[in-house]
């Protein structure tokens, strides 16, 4: 999506992209009553394909390790690194890189269902040479990046940053 439509997007317009086609077949599973498999594939755009399931480890596991309850942690997190990476350059700091490792916390419903209620990012940056950036001003980008993020606004699930230390620019 352009950034114009982006922007139109953001200010209530309705603006739909087609980002992904859903592909699923029953396959080898056809004809046994009531199962089914849970591999599918992720089609972005036509120009990227991924095969995902559900967690490793439950009912009907095919091997494939790309789930979408890790992937829907990744999309917050790389929502909230792109907005911070924006408030950063925008503010006119350079920075070399930027790593998280990310958390997310499955709980339970009272009906029995589990959902997503947290997700914790743990960015570590690191700046260019000579960038001096106060622990006051990394934290006030992240909550600008929170504010500005659309997937965190898009989502009831309770995102948090802990803030690590700076890391010194080789």
């Amino acid at each position: 999506m352009s950034a114009k439509k982006a922007k139109a997007a953001a200010a209530g317009d309705d603006e739909r992209a087609h980002l992904v086609t859903i592909d699923w077949e029953r396959g080898q599973w056809s004809g046994r009553a009531d199962q089914y498999p849970r591999k599918h594939r992720w089609h972005f755009a036509d120009q990227l394909a991924l095969e995902v399931s559900e967690v490793p480890g439950l009912a009907y596991d095919d091997g494939v390790r790309l789930d979408p309850w890790k992937s829907y942690v990744a999309s917050i997190a790389s929502g909230h690194m792109l907005a911070w990476l924006n408030v950063a350059f925008g503010h006119g700091v350079q920075v070399k890189s930027y790593m998280d490792r990310v958390e997310g916390v499955l709980s339970p419903l009272p009906e029995g269902r589990n959902w997503v209620s947290q997700v914790i990012l743990h960015p570590q940056v690191t700046f260019s040479p000579g960038q001096q950036v106060t622990e006051a001003q990394r934290t006030r980008f992240h909550e600008l990046a929170y504010r500005d993020c659309f997937i965190a606004a898009s989502v009831k699930t309770r995102v948090t940053i802990a803030i690590a230390p700076d890391k010194p620019a080789p």
